[in-house]
């Protein structure tokens, strides 16, 4: 009997393996946010910092860290306020059952200028934002966008400057320039990068994920089915076999004894 069990206890296994929708339970992890969306940030300026897919009914399940070190925030949104550069470096979270998110950086700045950034990776076709963000907000004019040292864009007053669609050509250093009163001011560059779209291939990956988990049932199943008939052909076998050898006894006459010799 405990070889047909064989079957479910591998069947279970392997269906735990994978969440509801199909992918690798592993992948479930925690993601950090940011709200403005901006890891560039002035000195004394503020950011809230969240992690999203925590779905635990604890209100207090989640942990912080910054730079490794264990924050005593255990709420999903952890605040700074009036940021210092000690603030700048790693953030990373963890909500309940989950696994760690990945790292998120966080900078801070004391310039007259800053470029900031929706996103410094980029896939392609996606599209990002950035901005020529100037200290406590000061009106700028004039203001010029460049990459890799060619001019992007030109306004007069201050806007941001979308691209959509992204391509890798627009991979590159940027930095902005602008007048703040009757002074210019330039930007620390930045580094953005646009990767190839990987989209295709892990939707080919899911796709294989969905076939694999019934194709596996049902492998599983036959191997189970199969070795219950197999045990029970067996165990029939034997019966068989011991109800023949006790017929053929019952079946055989008792050897008639031997006259003694004069």
């Amino acid at each position: 009997m405990s070889t047909s069990m064989g079957g479910p206890a591998l069947l279970w296994t392997a269906l735990l393996l994978f969440s509801p929708d199909g992918m690798p339970a592993a992948t479930w992890k925690s993601m950090v946010s940011l709200s403005p969306p901006w890891n560039r940030i002035f000195r004394g300026e503020n950011v809230t910092l969240t992690c999203s897919a925590n779905d635990s009914l604890e209100v207090n399940s989640t942990k912080w860290t910054h730079n490794n070190t264990v924050q005593a925030v255990t709420a999903p949104s952890l605040d700074i306020v009036h940021a210092t550069f000690q603030d700048s470096g790693e953030y990373r979270c963890q909500s309940k059952n989950l696994i760690p998110s990945q790292p998120v950086y966080l900078e801070v700045f004391s310039d007259w200028l800053l470029l900031q950034a929706s996103s410094e990776v980029v896939l392609e076709g996606e599209s990002f934002l950035i901005r020529c963000h100037s200290w406590k907000n000061r009106n700028i004019f004039k203001v010029i966008y460049y990459k890799n040292g060619q001019a992007l864009k030109y306004w007069y007053d201050n806007y941001n400057l979308s691209i959509t669609n992204a391509t890798i050509e627009d991979s590159g250093n940027y930095y902005c320039t602008g007048k703040i009163g009757k002074t210019n001011h330039t930007s620390e560059s930045l580094k953005i990068t646009v990767k190839k779209d990987s989209t295709t291939s892990h939707q080919s990956s899911y796709y294989w994920q969905r076939l694999l988990i019934p194709v596996l049932v049902a492998i599983l199943f036959a191997v189970d089915t199969g070795l219950f008939i197999s045990t029970q052909q067996q165990f029939t076998f034997i019966l068989k076999i011991k109800s023949t050898r006790k017929g053929n006894k019952r079946m055989d006459p008792q050897p008639k004894p031997t006259p003694p010799k004069n």
